[in-house]
């Protein structure tokens, strides 16, 4: 039995569908359908009935439920006990970003041989179940502003927060190589035309929302990719060495002037990403994850 089954069967009982879990849990409704049903072989019992009018949990099924609950509520107790006395090792999942890595860097210069940093880079749906598992102790995400709600109602699904740090618009980044590297701005309209590379999507991907903070100048379905890779090291050598562009948060640090990576604004496009941090409900953060989210919090 995993952890993630007892998640699955519980989730599945708030929610009353298998549908409306797989949405709160970022997944598919078969995969839901399936973990479910590998717990229900794994115990020998039925622990949901399903019918043309809905679902319904078994009564061997609510006992299950209250218990997989009490285990789950230990199992983040463990998790955060080992976060904050792991000595001298700072964990942390961000979404890809050379920013971050070079932060990491300085995050060396500065404490030296006095932590071990153990760093995972993934979507918003990989982050946050890797600091609710306790394989990291903070998370750093985007989402959109509108998304802030649900996100937060996930999140505590899983006893976990979401801090705001930044609100920041969207640009397109060019490299040397690409036709509009010696512009400064393009147009909601021109994107279509362009070939991007982009990290894997999930439901919290920036592209959802462009048809809305575009009022309908381009979509989602408009936009032509080429690559998609969770690789910022992918995304700068295809700038670099290619005519593609990529979709990003419009800040430009350091190490992409070095790389002679511009920026390009959107016009008329308005903040609408929101950059913070997803960490344990309650929990005191070590004196490393302080120090890294007040540096991050200068970069911005």
């Amino acid at each position: 039995m995993e952890l993630k089954q007892l998640e699955y069967f519980t989730i599945v009982c708030e929610k009353g569908s298998f549908s409306q879990a797989a949405e709160c849990l970022y997944t598919s409704q078969p995969n839901v359908s399936k973990v479910i049903s590998s717990l229900e072989k794994e115990l020998g019992r039925k622990l949901v009935e399903r019918s043309s009018r809905g679902l319904r949990i078994t009564p061997y099924g609510e006992t299950v439920r209250d218990y997989a609950k009490v285990i789950l509520k230990h199992a983040s107790l463990i998790s955060s006990m080992a976060t904050r006395h792991i000595g001298k090792k700072f964990t942390l999942a961000t979404y890809p970003s050379n920013m971050i890595t070079n932060l990491l860097v300085d995050f060396y210069r500065h404490w030296g041989n006095g932590y071990i940093v153990e760093h995972q880079e993934g979507s918003v749906e990989e982050v946050s179940n890797w600091v609710a598992s306790g394989q990291t102790e903070i998370g750093i995400v985007y989402i959109a502003q509108r998304q802030l709600a649900a996100f937060r109602h996930i999140l505590g699904h899983k006893n976990l927060e979401f801090e705001p740090i930044d609100v920041k618009e969207a640009c397109v980044y060019v490299g040397p190589n690409h036709p509009y590297y010696e512009r400064d701005c393009v147009d909601f309209s021109e994107l279509s035309s362009l070939r991007f590379i982009g990290a894997v999507r999930d439901y919290f991907s920036m592209e959802h929302h462009l048809d809305r903070v575009s009022l309908g100048a381009i979509s989602t379905k408009d936009l032509n990719y080429s690559i998609y890779s969770n690789s910022d090291h992918m995304t700068i050598n295809a700038l670099m060495q290619t005519d593609l562009c990529s979709l990003g948060i419009n800040f430009m640090h350091q190490p992409y002037k070095h790389y002679d990576i511009k920026n390009l604004k959107i016009n008329g496009c308005e903040p609408f990403l929101l950059i913070g941090i997803v960490r344990p409900e309650g929990d005191e953060l070590s004196e490393a994850a302080q120090w890294f989210i007040e540096n991050f919090k200068k970069l911005l």
